[in-house]
């Protein structure tokens, strides 16, 4: 199945904005400073490309993937 490009942007900046709004509630952060810590991320260099597919994931499995990567757990961060 082939996925439009822009949809996936779309669906992309719908997860990643409920993404940033719960991390920064969960780490008691501003959600500039929330935005900021995630966009340096691998996992948010995948959601933001469409052909990854991590934006049709929820933002609960995404917020797992960049905690196993904050935490180093690669092997987990494969997995997701």
């Amino acid at each position: 199945m082939t996925v439009d490009p822009k949809k996936a942007q779309y669906c992309a900046d719908i997860v990643a904005t409920t993404v940033v709004s719960r991390y920064a509630i969960e780490r008691n952060l501003s959600t500039t400073d929330a935005l900021r810590t995630i966009m340096k991320t691998k996992t948010y260099s995948l959601l933001q490309d469409p052909m990854s597919r991590l934006c049709f994931e929820s933002a609960e499995s995404i917020l797992d993937s960049i905690g196993a990567e904050e935490r180093g757990d690669w092997e987990y961060w494969l997995k997701t």
